[in-house]
């Protein structure tokens, strides 16, 4: 049996306006994930924004009691 060796990551330094860092640290604390969980997981969600603007699509945030788009996520 052969182990996969996973892809080393790569290392990332981040200048943050302040405002940005007190809502990246907002954003860890309530949902018990690191920073970098949360930076990953928000660059997750914009890469499928952007695929789906690419294909003429777009990603909303829908009511799911009224079925209605409350915000429409746009991409540029």
């Amino acid at each position: 049996m052969s182990s996969q060796n996973p892809k080393p990551k790569k290392r990332l330094n981040l200048d943050l306006t302040p405002e940005a860092y007190d809502l990246l640290q907002k954003l860890s604390d309530e949902s018990g994930k690191n920073m970098a969980e949360v930076l990953r997981t928000g660059l997750a969600l914009y890469g499928i924004a952007q695929e789906e603007k690419d294909k003429g699509h777009s990603l909303a945030i829908v009511d799911t009691q009224t079925n209605q788009v409350v915000t429409r996520i746009v991409t540029t």
